[in-house]
């Protein structure tokens, strides 16, 4: 299978690559605006050039487009509009015009947006609707999911998006770091495993929230709200030891089994197992 990855110079990329790498039966074509040294075939471009972008899906069965800026790092309006949504229409429209396959689109969770609402309890899942209202970079990562809907609608285009949680490094050691992995957090190698899973995977045209596991159900939310280290440490006991950095407030935080059922999606890295690991 010959599969076309953008942002290859990222972190994200560069990590789905090392997975792939070990996988029999994949031909990886890497793409990003910065030349990178790497033994599979390179292409230089600029997606948010359109021109730069043509013919970079021929021969190629399917795309990962990874390729984003996030708000980790101070970016201008024009430069989410530039990069996040006129890069992505054009691999999208690139795409269904050379008939790949599928495109698998790294979105967000901030595609759906934070707030919550009678319509969309905690913990939320994929049938919340999107109110992507919060920043230009929410707003970014939801324009490029209804790229993938409308070309598939119009060209008949098969997509899947990802929606991973926030994967910056951090300090792995960090009680913090632990407690993001109840809400928003997720490891990067869970986000490249999803990655992974989904390119193995034949589902077309469905969004997958990709956070690590919170263990936390309908029901949950007025604790949640208003006194989630009650809730955190009747869940997990051994918490009491961090007792001191557990939220009053836990929001947003996600459902994740629906990527568990239909991609085989199941994080390594969550606050259960760094409670192990790290208060043994």
């Amino acid at each position: 299978m010959r599969v076309l990855i953008t942002g290859a110079a990222g972190v994200l990329a560069q990590t789905i690559v090392g997975k792939l790498e070990g996988e029999a039966g994949y031909e990886l074509v890497l793409t990003d605006m910065v030349p990178l040294e790497t033994g599979h075939e390179f292409v230089a471009a600029d997606l948010s050039d359109a021109a730069s972008v043509e013919g970079l899906c021929e021969g190629v069965d399917q795309v990962l487009h990874v390729a984003a800026i996030h708000p980790w790092k101070p970016y201008t309006p024009q430069q989410y509009v530039d990069l996040n949504i006129k890069g992505t229409h054009n691999v999208v429209a690139e795409a269904a015009r050379a008939g790949v396959e599928r495109l698998i689109y790294t979105s967000s969770v901030a595609a759906m947006g934070y707030d919550v609402a009678k319509d969309a309890p905690l913990p939320f899942s994929e049938a919340r609707p999107c109110r992507p209202y919060d920043s230009l970079y929410s707003l970014s990562k939801h324009v490029g999911e209804q790229c993938c809907h409308l070309y598939h609608q119009t060209a008949g285009l098969n997509w899947l998006a990802l929606r991973p949680g926030t994967f910056v490094p951090r300090e792995e050691s960090d009680p913090q770091y632990a407690v993001s992995l109840l809400g928003i957090g997720v490891h990067r190698e869970d986000v490249a495993q999803a990655h992974v899973r989904a390119l193995r995977s034949d589902v077309v045209n469905e969004a997958f929230i990709i956070t690590a596991e919170a263990g936390f159900a309908c029901g949950d939310e007025e604790e949640l709200l208003t006194d989630a280290a009650s809730l955190i440490l009747r869940r997990y006991p051994a918490a009491e030891a961090i007792a001191e950095t557990l939220p009053k407030r836990l929001c947003p935080c996600y459902n994740i089994s629906k990527a568990r059922e239909l991609l085989g999606y199941e994080p390594q890295h969550t606050f259960a197992r760094w409670l192990e690991n790290h208060l043994a």
